[in-house]
C-alpha cells in the first residue's frame, strides 16, 4: 500500500533529482523511493532477528546490586 508524503529539499537537490528522474525515464517519487530503500539498507537494515553470539556469560549476576540505588 502506498502513502502519500510530503518533503522539502533544497532547490538545487530538487533539479538534479528531476534531471536524474528524466534521464531514468522514471516518475520523481519512483526515484525518491528507489533512493531511500538504498539508504535504508545501508543504514537501518531490516531485520527480525536477534543479533547473537556464540559466546556465554560466566559469573555471577545478581538484581540486588543492580537495583540497590532504588
Amino acid at each position: 500500500m502506498r502513502e502519500h508524503m510530503s518533503i522539502t529539499v533544497q532547490r538545487g537537490t530538487a533539479e538534479r533529482l528531476r534531471r536524474y528522474a528524466r534521464r531514468e525515464r522514471r516518475p520523481v517519487s519512483q526515484v525518491v523511493e528507489l533512493a531511500i530503500e538504498k539508504l535504508l539498507e545501508m543504514s537501518a537494515p531490516e531485520t527480525d532477528h536477534i543479533v547473537t553470539s556464540p559466546s556465554r556469560f560466566i559469573g555471577k549476576f545478581s538484581r540486588e546490586e543492580v537495583y540497590e540505588g532504588r
